[in-house]
């Protein structure tokens, strides 16, 4: 693709000997935050249904990848085309319904033979709630973990909305009560997640969720 093709070579020419200096400084860490705002302006985008800013902000997000990998190759450490290769293979691997002989026509199905792939990829993993990022916001972390702790649990929980904006309505009011109080409520919750998260894994612990 030759747009693409053309960015590699910007990356590489920012990059490179005669390039810009601030470029040329950056390390994996101090691109962490440069990751997060792009991506928090394509995700800005697409809330706004505005299809050239979601362009732009994709091709923002799209530049921070690749000189991501850009630093990876300048030492040594990986090579884009390893980091492209994975992802194409983990695709194919984790879709045996589509690029493999296996048969699931149902979403329960499909979701049943990811779980268990996934399991088969990750053995190190001994809680059903381990692999997620830490360093994720904490309703967003919150709710990852919620939804792997009730499909271990197999349990249903009862929805109190009709409507996506109900929900927004009632997270709205907590925080308002939140901040009334003087609460960080990003704070309380990361605390309710580490208990949350070692009340699981005690329960866990018992054959009829462990095995």
């Amino acid at each position: 693709m030759v747009e693409f093709n053309n960015l590699l070579a910007i990356a590489d020419k920012l990059l490179g000997p005669e390039g810009c200096p601030w470029d040329k400084e950056q390390t994996f860490f101090s691109l962490q935050p440069y990751l997060l705002e792009e991506t928090h302006e394509l995700i800005e985008a697409i809330d706004l249904q505005d299809g050239s800013k979601i362009a732009e902000e994709l091709g923002d997000v799209f530049y921070a990848l690749v000189f991501v990998a850009k630093l990876g190759e300048k030492e040594g450490s990986f090579q884009l085309a390893e980091a492209l290769d994975l992802v194409c293979e983990k695709l194919k691997r984790r879709h045996p319904h589509v690029f493999g002989g296996i048969v699931a026509k149902t979403k329960e199905e499909i979701i049943k033979n990811w779980e268990q792939i996934k399991k088969n990829e990750f053995k190190e993993r001994k809680s059903a709630i381990d692999g997620v990022p830490a360093a994720m916001p904490a309703l967003a972390r919150a709710q990852k973990i919620a939804h792997k702790i009730g499909r271990a649990e197999k349990r249903k929980t009862s929805v109190d909305w009709e409507s996506e904006e109900e929900l927004g309505e009632a997270l709205w009011k907590i925080l308002e009560k939140a901040d009334a109080k003087g609460w960080n409520a990003e704070d309380v919750l990361r605390r309710t997640i580490s208990r949350k998260e070692g009340e699981f894994r005690e329960r866990e612990k018992t054959p009829e969720i462990g095995s």
